[in-house]
């Protein structure tokens, strides 16, 4: 049986989704914008995973679109991102690639790189959007990549929670449907399920971002002071996304 949560798996009837429809850079001219519910949001997401980012170390993006969240890692940090979406990795080059930042192209299954090449991997909010083996699959690679030790920080919305209620908000009035995208869904529960039965542990998985973006039409500046003093008792209660740390043993 699947730790899927039950009775939000995928549809096996839905057609596959086209990514290569997405305008190439559309979520970096968001992130860009500085304006916004939409922008703040990436922001903040961005910022509460890069800083766990060790200074130095070997990091692997996957799913990483047009480059935004890499184009924002420093601090000596060796960053390679990795998308099936040749468009968006070409747009991801054009705009981020440097000595300390490369981008591939990868075709679904193996990773094109070496046991233990990386001490830190990400990915942001891409598991809802494979099936349940695909995932598997994506975190056994993923698991393989990482030196023993090395630490996986993975993103995902909160299907459990208020989430659901907000998607449906946002298949309204954005220009983007994620009904179409997001095939398989997680709670807190299952998501750690899913991350130990790919051979991670300790897995530890917490709720993240809650009000704070929501506050950005009002002021830029006044949604980031929020986001500094918003109690942690109601974010890990009733946030949006869920934030797991993975190590690999």
């Amino acid at each position: 049986m699947s730790d899927v949560h039950a009775g939000l798996g995928p549809d096996p009837n839905a057609a596959a989704f086209d990514y290569d429809t997405i305008e190439a850079g559309y979520y970096d001219r968001i992130f860009h914008r500085h304006g916004g519910i939409q922008s703040k949001w990436h922001h903040h997401k961005f910022a509460y995973i890069r800083e766990r980012i060790r200074p130095g170390s070997r990091h692997l993006d996957i799913g990483c679109g047009p480059g935004t969240f890499v184009g924002t890692i420093g601090n000596g940090v060796q960053s390679t991102g990795v998308d099936i979406a040749a468009p968006q990795i070409h747009y991801a080059r054009a705009n981020y690639g440097s000595d300390r930042k490369s981008f591939e192209i990868v075709r679904p299954g193996e990773l094109p790189f070496p046991d233990s090449s990386f001490d830190i991997a990400t990915s942001v909010e891409l598991l809802e959007h494979l099936t349940p083996d695909d995932g598997q699959n994506l975190l056994a690679e993923a698991k393989r990549v990482l030196a023993p030790g090395g630490t996986l920080y993975l993103t995902t919305p909160d299907y459990g929670g208020a989430w659901p209620l907000l998607e449906k908000l946002l298949n309204r009035v954005g220009t983007v449907s994620y009904e179409e995208q997001h095939i398989t869904h997680f709670t807190l529960e299952s998501l750690r399920s899913f991350l130990e039965r790919a051979g991670f542990g300790p897995v530890t998985v917490e709720r993240y971002q809650l009000l704070s973006p929501f506050l950005a039409p009002l002021g830029w500046e006044l949604a980031d002071r929020f986001a500094r003093i918003e109690p942690r008792w109601l974010t890990v209660r009733f946030g949006f996304l869920l934030f797991v740390t993975a190590t690999s043993r």
